[in-house]
C-alpha cells in the first residue's frame, strides 16, 4: 500500500489478483469441450484455448470419427469457404459497377466443384452440408429426417468415408 500512496504503480502482474488468471468461469469447463493449456511469453502465465470449435472438432475429440474422416470434412469446408460459401462480413470499399458479380473466376470454379462433389455424394450430401458446412449436429439432421437420433453419426461416418475415398485420402 505504501507504494500506491507514494504514487508508484505496481508492476504488471504483481497485484493481489495476479495469481488467479482470468480463464473464464468454472461452468465453462463442465461442458466437455477440449481445452488445451498453453504457455505464453511471460514466465508463469498460461492461457487456455478451446480446441473444439466446430461439430467436426467435437466428433474428432470424442473419437467418434477417425482422422481420415476429419480430414475429409475439413477439406470440404475449406473448398466451400474458398468458393465464397460464407457471407462476407466486411463491406466492399472499391468502386462498384452495377450488375457486376462479386464472385471471382476461382470462386466460380470452386463452387462448381463443390456442386459436382455434392451431386456425386448423392443422398449423403445432405448430412455433409448439415455437419461440415452449416456446423450443426448429425443427430439434429437425423431427427429432422424422421430417423433415429443415433443414426445421424453412423450416416455421417459413411458420408465422410465416401468423401475421403473421392479425394483418395
Amino acid at each position: 500500500m505504501a507504494r500506491r500512496r507514494a504514487g508508484l504503480a505496481l508492476p504488471a502482474g504483481t497485484g493481489p489478483r495476479a495469481a488467479a488468471a482470468d480463464s473464464g468461469p468454472a461452468e465453462r469447463y463442465q461442458h466437455g469441450d477440449a481445452i488445451r493449456t498453453e504457455t505464453t511469453g511471460r514466465a508463469g502465465v498460461f492461457c487456455r484455448r478451446v480446441t473444439t470449435q466446430t461439430m467436426l472438432d467435437r466428433y474428432y475429440a470424442r473419437r467418434q470419427i477417425s482422422q481420415r474422416q476429419f480430414d475429409a470434412g475439413r477439406r470440404l469446408y475449406g473448398v466451400w469457404r474458398a468458393a465464397g460459401g460464407e457471407q462476407r462480413i466486411t463491406a466492399f470499399y472499391g468502386v462498384r459497377v452495377q450488375g457486376q458479380s462479386d464472385m471471382t473466376d476461382r470462386e466460380a470454379e470452386l463452387r462448381h466443384r463443390v456442386t459436382l462433389l455434392l451431386r456425386h455424394m448423392g443422398a449423403l450430401s445432405g448430412i455433409l452440408v448439415h455437419v461440415c458446412l452449416c456446423d450443426a449436429a448429425a443427430r439434429d439432421w437425423a431427427v429432422a429426417r424422421g430417423d433415429a437420433p443415433q443414426a445421424g453419426l453412423a450416416i455421417l461416418r459413411l458420408a465422410l468415408d465416401g468423401l475421403a475415398d473421392h479425394w483418395r485420402l
